[in-house]
């Protein structure tokens, strides 16, 4: 397979989110509503800015140093991060949507979050934008919206040559489907006009439903198919599935060729419950530390994204002729 080219600075921010390995093994804490709801389930809308931020702050300094990045939101996490030195030494991903509707349902239709930008995001000194959308492929209005905002963004990071990871989440589908194929192959379509439209990086679904994952030979499959199906590195999101379910589904994944894991709840959603904050911090500092050196283990084993992505061809004057947003 011909390797994908991007530019140099496109390359070094992969670098600074990845292991030296190759792989990407990221904590993500960019949850807003979810969050609430793991924090206080029976009173959710109580829970202030404040004490979202507390809880990012408290569990990025913990967690961050055994990450090769953090994927935090631009509200109430990412520069209270960096001002707070947290994020010092791992990349930073940064939410580039509209997420926080205070626990109303998210649209279907995505928007970026007013007010904020790529080129804010890297004005930061993030190291990548990060883009959740819902996606069916059989939704002729739905993939027009998606697919017109995805190649924006796809654009608008080629132009500040910043990395861009596209998170297209299944609609359209039951997810406990009996037709397994079919979810494969909308995954694959959905991941497959992402990198088309420009993303460097996909933050992607087990490809089967919860109620096929029983067979470690058809998971593989389907990872298999996922990954032969791409020419840009893929990395598996925890959905909210328990930690061991998410390492034996990560597992599967890096066997089958990807470069990694994108993880929240799977990590730290146990650590959302506890109210006092020195319990929460040695909750952390054991439990939360434990499970990711145990993934990061796991995630070794999976495709270097160098095998799939290369720099642009350096010479001794390749400065002279570098643009931003370099890309073949």
């Amino acid at each position: 397979m011909t390797r994908r080219t991007l530019s140099v600075g496109k390359y070094r921010a992969l670098q600074r989110a990845s292991t030296p390995g190759g792989h990407f093994t990221i904590l993500a804490l960019d949850h807003s509503d979810a969050l609430r709801r793991a924090m206080r389930p029976d009173a959710p809308a109580s829970v202030t800015s404040d004490e979202l931020t507390a809880f990012k702050t408290q569990v990025v300094g913990a967690l961050a140093p055994h990450t090769s990045g953090v994927l935090l939101d631009p509200i109430y996490g990412a520069a209270q991060a960096v001002c707070g030195g947290q994020v010092r030494g791992v990349g930073l991903l940064v939410e580039l949507e509209k997420a926080d509707y205070q626990l109303q349902t998210m649209p279907l239709a995505c928007e970026v979050l007013p007010g904020w930008s790529v080129s804010k995001i890297k004005r930061m000194g993030a190291d990548g934008v990060k883009l959740f959308y819902y996606y069916d492929p059989e939704s002729v209005t739905l993939c027009a919206a998606q697919n017109t905002l995805v190649q924006s963004v796809g654009a608008a990071c080629a132009a500040d040559d910043i990395p861009f990871y596209a998170e297209p989440i299944l609609t359209g589908v039951d997810g406990q489907a009996s037709d397994n194929d079919s979810f494969t192959t909308r995954l694959i379509v959905a991941a497959q006009r992402a990198a088309d439209s420009g993303a460097d990086i996909l933050k992607l679904e087990f490809p089967l439903p919860l109620s096929a994952q029983a067979d470690d030979e058809r998971c593989r499959e389907a990872c298999l198919r996922l990954t032969e199906s791409l020419d840009v590195p893929w990395v598996l999101l925890s959905a909210g599935v328990s930690f061991e379910a998410f390492c034996r589904q990560v597992a599967i994944a890096c066997a089958a060729g990807a470069s990694g894991y994108i993880a929240g709840r799977a990590v730290w959603g146990e650590a959302a419950a506890i109210r006092d904050r020195s319990q929460r911090q040695a909750w952390l500092e054991t439990v939360g530390q434990d499970r990711l050196r145990r993934l990061a283990q796991i995630a070794a084993r999976g495709r270097p994204w160098t095998d799939v992505i290369a720099c642009e061809p350096i010479t001794t004057s390749w400065y002279q002729t570098y643009a931003e947003g370099t890309q073949a």
